[in-house]
């Protein structure tokens, strides 16, 4: 793989990861568990997902310039969802922070965003589904899934979120989405190793660094219910690291 296929990799892993984060904290927008101060709290740090979208945007946009290549040879569609989401991200936050219309009309405006998200998530499966390209849609379904669910929780423990029992169901979730994809990854590994028996050793070893990564990220992340304390935000945010990287190693071993 050359640069511009990781520049492109690593701002579709980005994209995934943000909008897998905001279908979950949307939802427990939506829930109306979070008190008025936790809410408040939640609004400082929900500017992270458009400023990670934003970045995505920039690092695609970039690329695609400096190898002199055109946008729509890819899926152009999920370019189009990203950038309205990033726009009704803004009107929602101008809403709530001037306190523009009702509490109900805001949430309605959460709830367009939460359907946009998940439309997205549909639209990229579709598009890799009928491309051909299943081994994308695992990982994209880490990516947002797994990915998504633990940046999520790294931003409620930022906020200081009480509902102490998403510090269990989130890693849980995610430990099941990392076991699903730990057996997916081995299924074909025969053949990995097999082609390093013709000299084609970098997919072997991007798989063997991606499925390191993926037990890494997992093992921080289950660490606060096996050590029975508190999620740590620097374990979280380390725990993404580590899930990022594995999301880009797979891609290196098809």
């Amino acid at each position: 793989m050359q640069w511009n296929d990781w520049a492109i990799l690593l701002s579709e892993v980005v994209e995934q990861f943000s909008i897998g984060a905001f279908i979950i904290i949307g939802g427990v927008m939506l829930s109306g568990k979070l008190c008025f101060g936790q809410h408040d709290r939640v609004m400082k740090v929900l500017p992270l997902i458009s400023w990670l979208l934003i970045a995505s945007l920039l690092i695609r946009e970039a690329t695609l310039m400096a190898i002199q290549s055109s946008s729509n040879e890819g899926n152009s569609s999920a370019t189009f969802f990203v950038l309205v989401f990033v726009a009704l991200t803004l009107v929602y936050s101008l809403c709530e922070n001037r306190l523009i219309g009702k509490d109900g009309t805001r949430k309605i405006i959460v709830g367009i965003m939460l359907l946009w998200s998940i439309a997205y998530v549909i639209n990229i499966l579709s598009f890799n589904a009928n491309s051909g390209h299943v081994s994308n849609m695992i990982t994209i379904i880490f990516s947002v899934g797994f990915g998504g669910s633990l940046l999520a929780h790294a931003m409620l423990i930022k906020a200081q979120h009480k509902i102490d029992p998403l510090n269990v169901a989130l890693p849980l979730f995610g430990a099941l989405i990392g076991a699903i994809v730990f057996v997916v990854a081995w299924l074909d590994l025969a053949t990995l190793v097999e082609q390093t028996h013709h000299g084609l050793l970098l997919p072997f070893i991007w798989r063997i660094v991606s499925v390191g990564c993926l037990l890494a990220a997992t093992g921080l992340w289950l660490m606060s219910l096996l050590t029975k304390t508190k999620p740590v935000l620097a374990m979280l945010a380390c725990a993404c690291v580590f899930a990022i990287m594995a999301s880009l190693a797979v891609h290196g071993s098809f």
